[in-house]
Formats: C-alpha cells, structure tokens, sequence
C-alpha cells in the first residue's frame, strides 16, 4: 500500500515539474500583433466538379491579417527565399500544400499548447522564384 502510494506521489510531482518547467518554443515573431482570424484553406484547384461549385457557392474569402502583413513584407513579383529563410529561422515547417498542384508551398507552426496559435502559410512561385501569391492564417483554439 504504501509503496503505490509513492508510486502515484512520484508520478504527480514527476508530472507538475514536467508541466511547470517544460516551457514551449515562443510563438514567431513574424505573427506578433496579428489576430487570430481562423483557419485558412490551402489554395489548392479544386480536385472535382462538385467541390469547385462549393467554393464558387461559398465566395472569396475576406483577406486575413497575417496574408496582408505577409504580403506587404514579401509582395507578389519578389524572391520566395526570403520568405522561406524568414519562416525556417522561425520554427516553421515546410510541407506540400496541394496533393494535386506542387507549385503550393506551405509552411506550419503549430502550437505547443492550448494558449499558442497554429499558424499557416502558402505561397506559390513562378518558374523565376518569384512570389505569385502569398497569404497566411492564425488560428486559435480555445
């Protein structure tokens, strides 16, 4: 008895240092002073007829505040490899934004805890390396 008792003292310390001590990476700098504004969908061609009816029915989407801010510090016509660099020395994970277009680049930073965002980011490239379209979304769940 007493030595599952200092099995489960053991256990609940173990577990409220690892909480307490056990400090998340900061959140990107390139997302300070954005709001949240939901979950952006991928700018992915519509993969069937029906789906490409859903997104004519539903409509463009209102610009978010990290697209607009992302746009104004890498503007259409510029070299993708800043933008790249920037969202690597972040923390950002690069990852294939479209199964059926690989010309979609995507990048994550997905919140290490309830109180952090999840923060995305698409951009494409022509055959030059130069932005065509970048645009990004901060979304958080609580």
């Amino acid at each position: 008895m007493r030595l599952a008792a200092a099995l489960i003292a053991f256990l609940a310390l173990t577990g409220a240092a690892i909480w307490l001590f056990d400090t998340p990476a900061p959140v990107p700098e390139l997302i300070a002073s954005v709001r949240a504004d939901g979950v952006l969908s991928a700018p992915c061609p519509a993969r069937t007829l029906a789906e490409e009816k859903a997104r004519l029915k539903q409509g463009a989407s209102p610009p978010g505040a990290l697209g607009e801010k992302l746009r104004k510090l890498f503007p259409p016509g510029s070299d993708a490899g800043p933008l790249e660099a920037r969202l690597k020395r972040e923390g950002f994970e690069l990852f294939m934004a479209c199964p059926n277009d690989d010309e979609v680049v995507g990048a994550r930073w997905l919140g290490q805890n309830w109180s952090q965002p999840d923060v995305f980011v698409y951009w494409r490239v022509d055959g030059a390396g130069k932005l065509t379209f970048v645009d990004g979304s901060v979304s958080v769940t609580r």
